[in-house]
C-alpha cells in the first residue's frame, strides 16, 4: 500500500458515494487505475466492505451502553463470543485485559430493553461471571474513521 492508496482510502472513508473519476482526479490516476487498486485493497482485505452509517437515535435506539464482561472459565469464551454474533444490538465485541475478558458496545431503545438484553441474552448463565454496565450520556466524538495518510502504515 502506497500513498495513492492512503489518500483514495481517506477520501472513501469521507465520502463513500465518490466516483471512481473523482478518486482518480484526486491523486492523478486513470478511471481504470484506481478501479485495480480498489479491487486490490479489497483482496488484501485493506477495504473489508461498504457501508453507511446510520444514527441510531433517529431509528429508534435512543440508549448507547458499554458493558464489561467478566468470564471465569476462559472455556466459556467461545460460547460467549458466538452468542455475541448472534444479537444485532451488539454492535461490538471486544476481548480486552485488565479486570474483566470482553467490553461490549450494546444500543437498546430504551432502558428497560437494554435490561432485558443484559438478563435475557448478554449475562449467559454459568457463563457470565461479573459485568459492569456504563450508560452513554452523550458522545463529543464517534468517528470510524481510520486517517490512513498520517499513519502512513
Amino acid at each position: 500500500m502506497d500513498e495513492l492508496d492512503r489518500r483514495i482510502l481517506n477520501r472513501l472513508q469521507s465520502d463513500g458515494r465518490c466516483s471512481y473519476a473523482d478518486l482518480g482526479r484526486l491523486v492523478g490516476l486513470s478511471v481504470t487505475a484506481v478501479k485495480e487498486r480498489l479491487d486490490k485493497l479489497q483482496r488484501n482485505d485493506v477495504l473489508r466492505r461498504y457501508s453507511i452509517i446510520v444514527d441510531e437515535k433517529k431509528v429508534g435506539y435512543g440508549v448507547l451502553a458499554f458493558v464489561f464482561i467478566g468470564i471465569d472459565d476462559p472455556e466459556d469464551c467461545a460460547a460467549f463470543e458466538r452468542q455475541m454474533l448472534e444479537i444485532p444490538q451488539v454492535q461490538e465485541c471486544h476481548h480486552v485485559t485488565g479486570g474483566f475478558n470482553y467490553l461490549l458496545k450494546v444500543i437498546a431503545n430504551d432502558m428497560s430493553r437494554l435490561e432485558d438484553l443484559l438478563l435475557q441474552r448478554i449475562k449467559l448463565p454459568g457463563v457470565v461471571s461479573r459485568s459492569e454496565t456504563t450508560i452513554v450520556f452523550s458522545s463529543p466524538k464517534n468517528s470510524p474513521f481510520v486517517d490512513c495518510v498520517a499513519n502512513g502504515a
